[in-house]
């Protein structure tokens, strides 16, 4: 009797901890699904439910794009992404957490993976980037530019071209598109633009876009094809040492906008950021940011153009 009674208690003791182990395991395994990959639970929420749920918005941003993502002399991550991204997150009452990469190349893989929630990092909305993650509507117009080395073009026969077009004519005019050499920024939108407008060019990669301003610089590269915003402020920066050795050419050779990336088939929460950027673009919250570090923007051609148009010269202050 005895006997039996202890073989009793021992099934009821064995019984109460599998259930206690059904019962807590959901809970811990929601209370750790920003930070494991690949959870059932985090995969059944969608991203605006894991978002509130946890009270924490992951985004991703660029490494160094002036002026959208940078650290300030105080060591500070600042820039108009931040700034966006803080007022979404201010938005749907979470705690913002930025996350920054190594290098931009990155940002898409960690979204797919469920390390982001979304990534605001000046990123173009390409076709082949569409494939792979959802955008929302542009909230910002730019455009892709020329950074020229004077020097190096002018042994090719290129002196100061009129226009980024009397650029292009000029190069197939001569047929030296065999002959260039061009700077890119590796994972970027202008490293595929490159080799469609010059097929026979030899493309450069760098690992950041500071690398390949500076081999345009010394001469490595002919130029450098990149966003409109960041050569202006690169040259603007570095005027006393490339001013009178780098040009950039206008206006920019294709227009390029920035969308904000999420995951794959996410609907609800694509559908919220787009009402998010709606809102963005409505009360010019963007121009308002950049003017905010960039003081010599022109407002009304930014808020009025499709591609961004300010003055390298009026940029000394």
């Amino acid at each position: 009797m005895l006997r039996k009674q202890m073989i009793f208690r021992l099934i009821v003791l064995m019984a109460g901890v599998l259930a206690f182990s059904l019962i807590e395991q959901p809970l811990g395994a929601q209370e750790s699904t920003r930070a494991v990959i690949g959870n059932e639970a985090t995969q059944s929420l969608s991203t605006m439910e894991a978002v509130t749920s946890c009270g924490s918005l992951r985004v991703g941003v660029n490494p160094n794009l002036v002026p959208f993502s940078y650290e300030n002399e105080a060591g500070k991550r600042v820039g108009t992404d931040i700034d966006m991204a803080t007022k979404l997150a201010n938005a749907l009452g979470v705690k913002l957490e930025i996350i920054v990469p190594e290098t931009f190349g990155e940002l898409i893989p960690m979204l797919q993976s469920d390390r982001l929630d979304a990534v605001m990092a000046g990123m173009s909305i390409t076709f082949d980037r569409a494939r792979v993650v959802n955008f929302t509507d542009p909230y910002f117009d730019t455009g892709i530019s020329i950074l020229s080395n004077i020097a190096a073009l002018s042994r090719l026969g290129i002196s100061h071209p009129k226009s980024s077009q009397a650029f292009l004519d000029d190069i197939d005019a001569k047929g030296i598109g065999n002959r260039l050499t061009i700077a890119v920024t590796e994972g970027k939108a202008p490293q595929q633009m490159a080799a469609e407008l010059f097929p026979q060019a030899t493309i450069m990669s760098f690992p950041n876009n500071a690398d390949a301003a500076e081999a345009t610089l010394r001469g490595d590269a002919h130029f450098m094809l990149h966003d409109e915003v960041f050569l202006k402020v690169w040259l603007r920066d570095n005027s006393r040492r490339a001013g009178i050795h780098l040009r950039i050419i206008d206006p920019p050779v294709k227009p390029d906008v920035y969308g904000i990336a999420v995951k794959k088939g996410d609907w609800e929460w694509l559908q919220l950021l787009n009402v998010f950027v709606h809102d963005l673009r409505r009360n010019q919250e963007v121009v308002k940011s950049l003017t905010s570090y960039l003081p010599s923007i022109d407002k009304r051609a930014l808020s009025e153009k499709a591609v961004l148009r300010f003055d390298v010269q009026g940029m000394d202050d």
